[in-house]
């Protein structure tokens, strides 16, 4: 009997929590409590602040020369399309299946988000759409890398180059993955990461941007932090601010605090040795789940040399399940496990979230309002995601062959039973 109709669960013990800390956290913590300079736009100590060190530290890891906080991911995105000129009158290409603030961060400077549909395999962008959605108006392209797959970046950059295009990467899911020898964030021109509590990498919340243009670099420091830079090295001073005014551009406040500073610079000591974990995990269900009747799993591109795992997708065909809807079938599964399951994001042209004619500031004149009208889309791979697939957190491929044992026998349950359901 199925545990959703009061049968014993598969699981009995507690899954894996996120995020994790431990006594490294607490004593980066610890110091910036001692040492008083609590944000990048404090006094100068003997040391470099701690967003300065995880800014170096991010950079190397992800083998870019330059990289920079910021106080969120939707600042990430903005502060990149801002330093590309990137404003009213421009179009850039967004998949329809991602967060809401990909295409937020797009009306935030006055530009056109023109939604696309998804491969259907990898729930990434679809290089078949993005090369239709291209017009003159177009300035960008927004590749997601989304639930543990990667935008074709070799193919994506290929039409960019054709038609002079900028590349932004959105990787608030894919921290250290690589693609050719190249990390993820660095395929782009600028690569946006989030924080955010539930990622992979997080200090509650938070961004970062990667670039290997030093003048991108330079503006984008400046538009996050009110148009201030570094004083130069021989004109710190221990006491003094550490930053002085440039105003080459005009900027706002994006900044990052120390403390969460300190907190990445403990889970970036973390992120190698997790990311293996859970991609070791997940070839291991992939290969598994792959010998079930009715689940599909996604596509992982040949250029993919190791993938980071935000949530992990499978996708379910009801004929298999008694033809109940997957949505049962996700209850029925949260039940044998004993853990929170999710459905993909709603298409943006559908989501309650996605409404930018509710705000004042984007109705600035009649033909922007109607050029972000999403009435004009149809599109069914996204929509279809939408319906299909199953999405696990991280977390739980942080545990062992016997944890992952416990979905794959909980899926096989859940269809065995599910004309009961």
């Amino acid at each position: 009997m199925l545990a959703i109709n009061g049968g014993n669960p598969i699981r009995e013990k507690a899954w894996k929590q996120w995020p994790i800390w431990g006594e490294g956290t607490k004593r980066q913590l610890e110091s910036v409590l001692k040492n008083g300079r609590w944000a990048i736009s404090g006094e100068h100590t003997e040391e470099i602040s701690k967003c300065e060190e995880f800014e170096r530290s991010f950079a190397s890891f992800n083998n870019i020369e330059y990289c920079l906080t910021t106080d969120h991911g939707s600042s990430a995105l903005l502060i990149a399309l801002e330093v590309l000129g990137i404003g009213p009158g421009d179009e850039v290409i967004v998949p329809a299946l991602t967060w809401a603030a990909t295409a937020i961060a797009v009306c935030e400077v006055n530009a056109t988000p023109i939604l696309v549909d998804v491969d259907p395999n990898t729930y990434c962008v679809s290089i078949d759409a993005i090369q239709e959605a291209i017009t003159p108006k177009t300035k960008a392209i927004i590749p997601v890398h989304l639930y543990g797959c990667m935008a074709d970046m070799d193919e994506i950059n290929k039409i960019a180059h054709k038609n002079n295009l900028f590349v932004i990467e959105d990787c608030a899911q894919t921290h250290g993955s690589i693609w050719n020898g190249k990390y993820a964030g660095t395929i782009g021109d600028i690569g946006a990461f989030s924080l955010q509590q539930s990622k992979v990498l997080t200090c509650g919340e938070g961004g970062v941007v990667l670039t290997s243009d030093q003048e991108l670099y330079g503006k984008m420091f400046e538009l996050r932090c009110y148009s201030r830079v570094y004083h130069n090295a021989e004109d710190l001073q221990v006491g003094k601010k550490a930053l002085v005014e440039k105003g080459s551009i005009m900027g706002s406040n994006y900044c990052l605090s120390e403390f969460q500073s300190a907190v990445l610079l403990d889970q970036l000591t973390h992120l190698e040795e997790w990311n293996r974990i859970r991609e070791e995990n997940a070839i291991y269900l992939n290969e598994q789940l792959s010998m079930i009747p009715g689940i599909q799993v996604m596509y992982r591109h040949p250029q993919i040399e190791r993938q980071s795992y935000y949530q992990y997708v499978f996708k379910v065909d009801p004929k298999f399940f008694s033809d109940k809807p997957v949505v049962s079938i996700l209850k029925a599964l949260e039940a044998e496990l004993k853990l929170n399951l999710e459905q993909p994001y709603t298409p943006l042209h559908k989501s309650r979230l996605y409404r930018p004619y509710t705000k004042a500031k984007y109705r600035w004149c009649d033909e922007y309002v109607k050029s972000l009208s999403t009435e004009r889309y149809s599109l069914p791979f996204a929509e279809k995601a939408a319906n299909e697939g199953i999405i696990m957190h991280h977390s739980k491929l942080l545990g062992d062959k016997s944890d992952m044992d416990d979905i794959i026998n909980a899926i096989k349950k859940v269809k065995e039973y599910s004309h009961t359901i």
